[in-house]
C-alpha cells in the first residue's frame, strides 16, 4: 500500500512540474487559469495522499474545505475572464 501512495505522489509531482512549465508557456490566460486550478488540485492530492499514509482524522476536514475554495475561486476567475458575460 505505502509503495503504491509514494507512486501516486510522484505522478502527481510530475503533473505539477509539468503543469508549471505550461503556465510559462500558456498562449493565454484561460490556458493559464487553468494550470493554476490544476496545481491547486495536485497540491490538496497530495496533502490527501500524504495524510493516507499517516492516516489523519482532520485531513477529510480540510480536503473538503479546500476544494469547495478552489471550485469557488475557479468559478469566480471565470466571470472574470468573461468580463461577466454568461
Amino acid at each position: 500500500m505505502t509503495a503504491l501512495v509514494v507512486a501516486a505522489i510522484v505522478v502527481v509531482i510530475v503533473s505539477s512540474v509539468l503543469g508549471s512549465v505550461q503556465i510559462a508557456r500558456g498562449p493565454d490566460d484561460a490556458t493559464r487559469a487553468v494550470i493554476g486550478d490544476l496545481l491547486f488540485f495536485c497540491a490538496i492530492a497530495v496533502y490527501v495522499l500524504f495524510g493516507v499514509l499517516s492516516s489523519s482524522a482532520v485531513l477529510y476536514d480540510v480536503v473538503l474545505l479546500a476544494t469547495l475554495c478552489g471550485i469557488l475561486a475557479t468559478a469566480a476567475l471565470a466571470r472574470m475572464l468573461t468580463r461577466g458575460d454568461r
